[in-house]
């Protein structure tokens, strides 16, 4: 009785696992065998065997396309009848992690996890609710294929060229040296890091505006950039939480105001930093940015009056 048992219980597993070779891709008999002989929990089967386990499916329903010449004799899965619903407190449940895991994953993981999701969306009966889980904002409008190409690019710290959909809705060809790829919280949108000498510096470039690799200029570059560093306060505002940035400190806090060391790359987006405070900033150690953020401020007050 055991044996049977068993035979029955590798014979289910052997059917699934079949099942879920076609809901990846078509594929044929001699494709299916070799999985299943390389899959150790399994048994080594015959052609007839597989005959079998696909006419089992399609007594369950599934609708299986026998493979012929025009397709490489590939079996292909047309419709699949499981369906899954989901309550509402399951669906608010997915909604939440999604919004975490925007919050405190990396962007590999996050592509990785929608893969996942667009497999798991046919299965749901619900069109609404597949549109839902497959819902990741801005994060879909970038390329994946060419974001993992960046992510490779700066691995190695390699000099490119890319042609870049600049502010004013043209393109243009960038030189730059990858070094990082972050998501920002703020906007939803991954961001480039890289140093281009056209703009003397580090900038932040969206992923989504980059339409191509037109070449790779140098490989496993060095990098030395010079970082920055400047101390400033802000005068505490009431009951308001202070949201650092990754490069900021708070080295010291009082009843009237909070000082905040700065380790900064990019000159440009730390000036704006600083001008977001308004007239809540107080002070500014390095001395030639406090003259910067003068001429700023007196160029805007020019503009309006």
């Amino acid at each position: 009785m055991l044996k049977t048992d068993n035979n029955i219980a590798q014979t289910g597993i052997r059917i699934l696992f079949v099942l879920q070779l076609l809901m990846k891709s078509p594929v044929s008999k001699a494709q299916i065998i070799e999985k299943i002989n390389a899959d150790p929990n399994l048994k080594s089967v015959t052609p007839d065997t597989i005959t079998l386990d696909i006419n089992t499916l399609k007594a369950a329903g599934f609708d299986i396309k026998s493979g012929n010449k025009g397709n490489n004799y590939c079996y292909e899965l047309k419709l699949n009848p499981i369906k899954i619903k989901l309550t509402k407190n399951e669906l608010r449940a997915i909604s939440i992690a999604k919004k975490a895991m925007f919050y405190f994953m990396d962007f590999r993981y996050i592509v990785s996890i929608y893969q996942t999701f667009e497999k798991i969306s046919k299965l749901i009966e619900s069109k609404e609710h597949a549109e839902e889980i497959l819902n990741f904002g801005n994060f879909l409008k970038t390329d994946f294929n060419l974001l993992k190409e960046l992510d490779v690019h700066c691995k190695h710290k390699n000099e490119i060229v890319i042609s870049y959909n600049s502010p004013s809705k043209s393109l243009r060809q960038m030189c730059v040296r990858c070094l990082d790829i972050k998501y920002s919280k703020k906007n939803d949108k991954l961001y480039l890091w890289c140093d281009c000498k056209e703009y003397g510096g580090i900038v932040y470039l969206r992923a989504d505006k980059i339409k191509k690799i037109i070449k790779i200029a140098k490989v496993n570059t060095d990098i030395n950039l010079p970082e920055n560093i400047c101390v400033y306060s802000i005068l505490r505002a009431q009951n308001a939480p202070l949201e650092i940035e990754d490069y900021e400190k708070i080295i010291k806090i009082t009843p009237d105001y909070v000082q905040i060391r700065a380790r900064y790359l990019n000159e440009f987006n730390f000036i704006q930093r600083l001008l977001s405070f308004g007239e809540n900033l107080i002070y500014v150690s390095d001395k030639k940015l406090v003259e910067k953020l003068k001429d700023i401020i007196k160029n805007v007050r020019e503009m309006y009056t």
